[in-house]
């Protein structure tokens, strides 16, 4: 697990957090997001944190590695497999196979993007995939 720090900004109607936390090392290293300094997450609270409280909460690693793999690698490889798939269609139907596999491609990257989507919506509603809340610190 991987414990993180924030300030809660809300609690809102369902008993999740909104947690507003600072650049931890992760983020200085990468800088690749310019408001890396404002992300809010969701965070459950079984403590019973109030808003403008510092507190702990914990990140499974596991989601973070797996959220990677699905929202950058899972779009590439599927865009391969399209353009695999493409310019076998190509040759088979006596096409020209290398515009047969560009379409593929951006075919299968686009179905790689709505992967991404029904990734992202699965774990709206998935409890075990929100950090939570561990500590209030003083």
């Amino acid at each position: 697990m991987k414990i993180e720090e924030g300030t809660i900004l809300s609690i809102e109607e369902d008993g999740l957090a909104e947690v507003k936390v600072g650049r931890h090392s992760d983020c200085m290293a990468c800088g690749a997001c310019p408001g890396a300094e404002h992300i809010v997450v969701k965070a459950l609270n079984p403590i019973g944190a109030e808003v403008g409280q510092h507190v702990k909460f914990e990140v499974r690693e596991v989601n973070i590695v797996i959220g990677a793999f699905v929202c950058f690698i899972m779009p590439l490889i599927v865009a391969g497999l399209g353009a695999v798939a493409g310019h076998w269609i190509g040759l088979s139907q006596g096409m020209d196979a290398m515009q047969a596999a560009i379409v593929g491609g951006i075919v299968g990257f686009l179905i790689g993007v709505v992967g991404v989507k029904l990734f992202d919506r699965s774990l709206t509603n998935d409890i075990n995939a929100k950090p939570k809340i561990i500590e209030v610190c003083r």
